[in-house]
This record gives C-alpha cells, structure tokens and sequence, in this order.
C-alpha cells in the first residue's frame, strides 16, 4: 500500500476463515476482513487502532505490552510546572507527555493555565491533539511529516539562548535533547512518566501456537521490547514464535527496535500515525 513503506510480502496466508471468495465489493468496504491483528499499545490508547482496524474488517487482539506510571521522583517534574512560564518552547514527544503533565497538574491543584506563556511543540498529529485536549494549549508546530523527534528538532530549528522544556519517558534517549542544545537551546529534560510493562489483554499466546494471528502492530520500541518479554514470561514463547506473523511498526525507531531482536517488520507506517499504520495494513 502506498501508505507504508513495505519489507516482506505482507500478511501470511497461515489460515483461512472464508469458505468463498468474498465480494469485490465487501474486499474494497472491509480490506482485512478475515484477518486476526494484535494491538500492543497501552489499554487507554488502544481504542483508537482498535476501532480503526475493526471498521476494516478485522478481527483485534488487544494485548497490553506496556502501561504508564508516573515517575519514582516528582521532584524535578514539579520544579518545572512551577516555573513553566520560564520557558520559551515545551516540546513534547508523545501523547502520555501530555496526560502525564495534566495529572500532575491536577495532583498540585493547578489548572492547565500554569503552563501558558511558552510556544508548544508537538511530535506529531496524535500527541498535537492529546495537548489539545488534555491541557487545553494551542500547538504553534508540529513536523510537517515523518513525526520523529529528529525532525521534531530539524523543524524547530536554531535556538539560540531560548529555554526548552523536555517532559519525556523515563526509558527516553537523551538524543533530542541535544539535537536540541546542538541547535542552541538551554535543555531542562525531566521524567514525567515511566514505561513499564502492562498486563491482562486477549490471549494472544494461544493464538500464536495455533497459527491464528495474522500480524501485530507496534506503536513504539518499548511495545516491541515489552511484548517480547511478556510472550517470554507469561508463555514461554521465544521470538521465534513471530515467524510467518506480519509485524507492522509505526516509524522507523520503531522498526529499529524490532531488528534489534532479530524480527523483521513488514511494514513501517508512512506516514507513522495510527491511520498510516492500518492503511499499511491493508
């Protein structure tokens, strides 16, 4: 599909749930209809992709790979609220920056107002609106496209003096801070919510030793890793247990991280929003 950059040959024909052909019509309605397609993402954002996937046809396996926590130490993310008027830009990263931000200005019994006076940036479409609605804050950029924190920091460009406020993951590199500060910028990066490993969801195990899952999605490095250790825990099921499984990944660190464990993904959504990655899909 136009819509993802491809590296395999797509979905695996390992079962068939059709006795006929479907329709070309019911084929251009419901293009993964007959398709089973594992969601990894954490519980609250699943709905989105869950539904996306579901309006195409599919049949969705919800398997929670990672959860959020707020951060062991509040102290440097409180630190920073309180002074959030002192900086020029807050860039953020993802949409659980966002809802991290609004829960913790609620257990301080701020309003989202503490945090109007510098410019927001965000990563991309999905984490533009998690600002909007989560905080109520205008967004004055977001990349033009390929929402990465490399063109994050490309599109912001020099910075010369002004003071960036960097509320990421706990398991966040520290490579877009000094993109950041390479361009000039004063970089205060603080931990505002911790990744960890989530739990419950479908069987997706089962349906992996009976050959009935056709792909799985990931949505960041940490569902890649989590899902693996989860397979690995709770099933004892090795990476091996992917084989002949499309994996599709949302972008390219994303990707990065499934090669990392020797998969290989299929596809790589382009552009890598959830919509790009269910149009891959199709």
């Amino acid at each position: 599909h136009a819509a993802a950059m491809r590296l395999g040959h797509g979905f695996s024909p390992r079962i068939r749930t059709m006795q006929h052909e479907p329709s070309q019509q019911n084929c251009h309605q419901h293009p993964l209809r007959g398709r089973t397609i594992a969601v990894t993402r954490a519980a609250a954002q699943a709905v989105e992709m869950s539904a996306l996937l579901e309006a195409a046809g599919a049949t969705v396996l919800r398997y929670p790979a990672v959860a959020v926590a707020p951060p062991d130490d509040v102290a440097a993310l409180d630190a920073a609220l309180l002074d959030a008027a002192s900086f020029d830009w807050l860039v953020l990263t993802s949409a659980n920056a966002a809802q991290a931000l609004a829960g913790r200005l609620a257990t301080l019994h701020l309003t989202p107002a503490a945090l109007r006076g510098p410019r927001v940036a965000a990563v991309g479409p999905a984490t533009a609106q998690a600002v909007r609605e989560q905080l109520g804050l205008d967004v004055d950029m977001t990349p033009a496209d390929h929402y990465s924190a490399q063109n994050l920091a490309a599109a912001l460009g020099p910075l010369p003096g002004c003071r960036v406020w960097l509320p990421q993951s706990a398991l966040a590199g520290d490579d877009l801070a000094l993109a950041l500060r390479a361009q000039g910028a004063q970089v205060v990066a603080t931990t505002a919510y911790r990744t960890v490993i989530g739990s419950g969801g479908d069987d997706l195990p089962g349906a992996l030793r009976c050959g009935a899952v056709h792909a799985i999605t990931f949505t960041s490095p940490s569902t890649v890793d989590f899902t693996l250790h989860r397979l690995r825990v709770e099933a004892g099921l090795a990476s091996a247990a992917l084989a002949g499984v499309t994996l599709a990944c949302i972008g390219p660190s994303t990707a990065q991280a499934a090669m990392a464990h020797d998969l290989h993904p299929a596809v790589v959504a382009q552009p890598s929003t959830v919509q790009g990655l269910v149009d891959g899909l199709r």
